[in-house]
Order: structure tokens, then C-alpha cells, then sequence
């Protein structure tokens, strides 16, 4: 690879055990004016283009990107049926009810079609995920979202990085999420960050994330929203800030993996086929996905390959709580679980081996040219 990548690793986990020392000494863990939140926040906005609020969680990102835009109970919020449950939890949190549609086939993505066919009269918001970090289809359902006058939120908790164009996810619609869990690009356990472009919606999401907090002339901090607390602490974000300082080499080291295991994936099996990436789109190459002719066959891929995944425990339908509350048709619910259980591949865990993945992909070469000789 281009990128000397364990010298990269290792630079970066000196910088976080340096960051956590000093932290630990200094025992200024101020979660409102912290130094390390604050750097990242700095980063991420220079990133993204667009003002940032980081976050405990990216579950909490998106709750709070809804309840800033005063979504709540009697409104209906478009999710795309092949996410995993966090993104129905946060429209359930706000009240709101998460209605699923149907998604492509190729990039498992929703397309503006699938949109329209489960709108309502009730539908105020459209929640796009970037699946596995490919944001392929999320201008198409930007622009019908624009005309048809609804909200455009990001899921991009796997998409750190992507972009669509000249544009960075993050700043397609009107509001993004990130995540900074285990399986994301960055990571720090756990955290979130939430981006808009609107002054007043970054102003009301600030609030609701410090205890509905707005300075008054005076000074003092009085509560005007309801809100909770979900601020990114400085332990994480000490975590996080050298991982952001180096992000454009980790970007190009996880791109270089991505493409290799794309070239030498779809030896699993004859029948395996990658998720496509529109050709104006970059990925931030959260997961290598393929699908499988059939949940048999790809059962049988996995059995034949430990090392690789299916990516959630359940189809999101069969998750108790978006069966009970989600609306949704049979036919999506079909679809959803076909796609779930003929979808299979590998997550790009940040801190990996990746070389160990790319060996793993690059010995199924041998294995299927003795399989066709057979």
C-alpha cells in the first residue's frame, strides 16, 4: 500500500495515550469549554464545510437534528428499510412515528421512487442513509425532497469522509448525524456529531443538547428548550482529536483496503455482486458489502468464510420495536428481509489488521481457480 499503515497506527495511538496523560493530569475536564472537544469540533467543521456539534452518541445526533427542526408526535419521518434499528430509535424518541421504504437493490440505498411510494399526509422529514458509507442516490432524493418541501436529514454515522460531487456528506440536506462508535471510520467507543448550515436550528440543537441552555444578556444560561444532556466528553474527544489530525492519510488507507477487497470479493462465490457506487459518488468505506442470488447461498458463503459478516443481528421488520410501531407494508417487509439475509461482507473496523483482511480476500483467488478446475 501506499501508506506506510502501521507506521500511521502508530503515531496515532501515541497521540491518543498522550492526549488521555496529559487529560488525566491536568484535571481540566470542562465538558462545555474543553480544549479536545473544542479541536475537534474545528476539524470536523473544516472537514465538513458546515458548523458542528459533537455528541455522546450518533443515535443522538440524529434525535437531536429532528428535535431541532421541531419534529415530533403526529409527524411521519421516511426511513430507508435496510438501516439498522438506531435510526428508527431516534425518530421514536422524538415522538414522531418512522415509516419505512423500499430501497435499491444495487446500493442499497433509497432512491426518490421509493420515497414517494410510502409518503403521507402526516410526512414532515426524510431521513437518508449513506449504507455503509455510500452516498450514491442522496442528491437524487435531495432534490425531490426540495421540491415536494420536506425535511432532508443525513444518516452519515457511517459516512465520515464520503462525498457526492464536490460536496461532503454532510452538507447535502438540511441537517447531518455522525457516529464515532466502535465500527465507524473514527472512533472513540462511543460519540456523535450533528452538522447543519441553518444558524437557527445549530443555535436550537445546541440548547436541547446542554439542558435546553441560551445565554441572556446578562450572561446567565436559562433553559428555553426542553433538553437533556448529550455532550461529547473530553476523555472522548482526546481520543478522537489525532485521528481527525491525520483523517486524510487514515481516508486513504481505508480506500486502498476497500478496493482491494472489492477486487477479490466477489470471488466468494459466482453469484456475489458489489454494492454499487454511483460514478460522481466517493464512499468512506465503512463496510465491503456484496449480495448473494439468495439468503441460502449467502448462509452457505458464511459458512464457508468465518471471516466474513452479515451486518446486523436482524432485518430491521423483525426488530421488536419497529414491528410495533414502524408503518410499512408487507411487500417492503419482504424485500427487507430478502436483502438482509443476502447481504454479506466485511466492516473496516478502525485499529484493524486490515492487511489480515486483504490476505484473507486475496486467497480466495487460489481457492476458486481449484474450484473450477475441479
Amino acid at each position: 500500500m501506499a501508506t506506510n499503515r502501521h507506521g500511521l497506527q502508530e503515531r496515532i495511538e501515541a497521540r491518543i495515550r498522550e492526549n488521555l496523560l496529559d487529560l488525566v493530569d491536568s484535571k481540566q475536564w470542562n465538558i462545555y469549554r474543553g480544549r479536545f472537544v473544542n479541536a475537534v469540533q474545528a476539524r470536523a467543521e473544516e472537514l465538513l464545510g458546515v458548523p458542528c456539534l459533537t455528541t455522546n452518541a450518533g443515535t443522538a445526533a440524529l434525535e437531536l437534528g429532528l428535535r431541532a427542526h421541531g419534529i415530533g408526535p403526529g409527524d411521519d419521518v421516511v426511513i430507508p428499510s435496510s438501516t439498522f434499528v438506531a435510526t428508527a430509535q431516534a425518530v421514536l424518541l422524538t415522538g414522531a412515528r418512522p415509516v419505512l421504504c423500499d430501497v435499491d437493490d444495487t446500493t442499497f440505498n433509497p432512491e426518490p421512487e421509493h420515497v414517494r411510494a410510502v409518503l403521507t399526509p402526516d410526512t414532515r422529514a426524510v431521513i437518508f442513509v449513506h449504507t455503509f458509507g455510500n452516498p450514491s442516490g442522496a442528491g437524487r432524493v435531495a432534490q425531490f425532497c426540495t421540491e415536494r418541501g420536506l425535511l432532508l436529514l443525513e444518516d452519515a454515522a457511517q459516512a465520515l469522509g464520503a462525498r457526492l460531487g464536490t460536496r461532503a456528506v454532510g452538507s447535502l440536506g438540511d441537517g447531518a448525524a455522525f457516529s464515532f462508535n466502535t465500527s465507524k471510520p473514527l472512533s472513540c467507543g462511543d460519540g456523535g456529531m450533528f452538522t447543519t448550515g441553518d444558524p437557527q436550528v445549530h443555535e436550537r440543537a445546541k440548547a436541547i443538547r446542554h439542558a435546553g441552555l441560551r445565554e441572556v444578556p446578562d450572561g446567565r444560561f436559562l433553559a428555553h428548550e426542553i433538553g437533556g444532556k448529550s455532550l461529547l466528553t473530553e476523555f472522548q474527544a482526546a481520543v478522537l482529536e489525532p485521528q481527525f489530525e491525520a483523517f486524510e492519510e487514515l481516508a486513504r488507507v481505508r480506500t486502498e483496503t476497500a478496493l482491494l477487497l472489492r477486487e477479490h470479493l466477489p470471488r466468494v462465490s459466482p453469484h456475489a455482486r458489489l454494492q454499487h457506487i454511483d460514478h460522481d459518488a466517493l464512499s468512506a468505506w465503512q463496510r465491503v458489502a456484496v449480495t448473494l442470488d439468495t439468503p441460502g447461498r449467502a448462509e452457505q458463503v458464511l459458512a464457508e468464510h468465518p471471516w466474513l459478516e452479515r451486518f446486523y443481528i436482524a432485518a430491521l421488520v423483525d426488530e421488536p420495536v419497529v414491528a410495533r410501531h414502524a408503518l410499512y407494508t408487507e411487500e417492503i417487509a419482504h424485500r427487507c428481509r430478502d436483502l438482509w439475509g443476502r447481504l454479506v461482507g466485511v466492516t473496516l473496523w478502525p485499529f484493524q489488521d486490515l492487511d489480515e483482511l486483504v490476505v484473507q480476500a486475496t486467497n480466495l483467488t487460489g481457492h476458486q481457480d481449484k474450484d473450477s478446475h475441479a
